[in-house]
């Protein structure tokens, strides 16, 4: 009876998933049906022994496919090939490009693979852990979960500062049931979530932008020394990629939500045989 987000919802609290997509079927939601509704209905109590399970699990990602970029020495090579192509002189003699082929000098004459910043692979984790059961007076489902997802960029981690990309999130769901008389049902439903994301100061596309434009031979990622290396010409659209991610901040976000519903169900059975059952539903808004 909420609208929220499919991703706010864990897999192991869902007892059905329906999808609505004919005009009749969605008239009743209005403008927010044009395009389809997607029902979820979470898990509920059952007359039964109270039952405890729990799931873990793990898994791994990877980027689907990375180009692969030309070394420095092929890239000058060529470059020196395009200015002959149209009668303009080279500009790197043999010497230089011998220096950047043979890596004599990594400081001097780098050849970075800016995809190294790139992890080869990646985990992400589930726990959840549930309890379902009740008697004819109180039926009740209650579940927890925690999920964590961290990104592939190889940032300098330390206790205070991480600016890869990461999430971890708390979801509680309590669904109770409960019989008043034998012709009332109270329900009373809460969810909560609990989010902790964090991200790179700057903006991943302008990351992974520089990782695939800015040349392999213009400076190393870092000096030997620690020295910050970047471009001499600050004006110069070449910005070290290393220090968009490991030295321009990070920020982290902390999210709550909170959303309940309180449901009544009064059978008129006592009043009239085959009247018509009452139901009254109160929605409290997300906070």
């Amino acid at each position: 009876g909420v609208p929220r987000q499919m991703q706010d919802v864990e897999p192991d609290e869902i007892e059905t998933f329906s999808l609505l997509k004919d005009a009749a079927a969605t008239a009743v939601y209005g403008a927010e049906g044009a395009n389809g509704v997607i029902l979820i209905t979470t898990k509920r109590g059952q007359i039964a022994k109270a039952r405890i399970s729990v799931r873990a699990e793990t898994s791994v990602s990877q980027a689907t496919r990375l180009p692969k970029y030309a070394s420095s020495y092929e890239y000058l090579k060529a470059y020196n090939e395009a200015l002959n192509n149209v009668g303009s002189p080279s500009v790197y003699d043999d010497e230089t490009l011998a220096k950047y082929r043979d890596g004599v000098d990594p400081m001097l004459y780098p050849n970075v693979d800016w995809y190294d910043l790139l992890k080869d692979l990646t985990t992400n984790s589930r726990i959840t852990i549930n309890a379902r059961g009740g008697t004819e007076r109180a039926k009740y489902f209650v579940s927890g979960a925690f999920y964590t997802e961290s990104g592939l960029f190889k940032s300098n981690t330390t206790d205070d500062y991480n600016s890869n990309i990461g999430v971890k999130r708390f979801n509680l769901r309590s669904n109770i049931d409960l019989n008043i008389t034998k012709t009332t049902v109270v329900s009373v439903d809460l969810s909560g979530q609990y989010l902790n994301t964090n991200y790179p100061g700057v903006g991943t596309q302008d990351l992974f932008t520089k990782m695939s434009t800015v040349p392999s031979h213009l400076f190393p990622m870092i000096y030997e020394d620690g020295t910050i290396a970047g471009h001499p010409d600050p004006s110069s659209n070449k910005v070290n990629p290393y220090n968009l991610l490991n030295n321009s901040g990070y920020s982290k976000e902390w999210r709550t939500r909170i959303q309940s519903k309180v449901g009544l169900v009064q059978k008129l059975d006592f009043i009239t045989k085959g009247a018509s059952t009452l139901r009254a539903v109160l929605v409290a808004p997300s906070a």
